[in-house]
């Protein structure tokens, strides 16, 4: 398995994984800002066999990271891999000299909110309909150490 840096020839894998993963599932054209334009954003790829088995995405503008999106193919979940971006984009922020990081999970999201929690995240506030469909959300925080 590889971590490598999203490019433009990745955006189809992308999007094919998001619409399995998630709700509101970021567009083609999201994508494709993130990785071309955004000058604050970071897209991070497990790859295995040239296959796009998960990501992460995060900005770094000056002091503070925030993640946006981490996800693992259903095929490849439950092994540990959601690690190996957590502690990419953490050691990414540490480099940036970033002072805190921050997150939006959905509230009923028990698995997600498990990992940032053994990543020390605090549940900060609830985000009240922060969902497209209305479901709140949890605003989490740490201190980068």
């Amino acid at each position: 398995m590889e971590l490598v840096r999203a490019r433009s020839e990745d955006i189809v894998e992308l999007v094919r994984l998001e619409e399995t993963s998630f709700h509101n599932p970021w567009t083609k054209d999201q994508y494709k800002y993130e990785i071309e334009e955004n000058e604050y954003s970071k897209t991070i790829l497990l790859k295995e066999e040239n296959k796009v088995i998960g990501y992460i995405n995060y900005w770094i503008i000056f002091d503070q990271g925030q993640i946006n999106k981490i996800c693992i193919d259903k095929e490849y979940r439950k092994r540990g891999l959601s690690k190996m971006l957590m502690d990419t984009a953490i050691e990414d922020f540490r480099k940036n000299e970033c002072l805190s990081i921050s997150l939006e999970v959905r509230v009923s999201n028990i698995n997600a909110i498990s990992l940032y929690e053994k990543y020390e995240f605090s549940k900060v506030l609830i985000k009240e309909h922060y969902y497209q469909d209305g479901e709140d959300a949890f605003y989490m925080i740490r201190g980068v150490y």
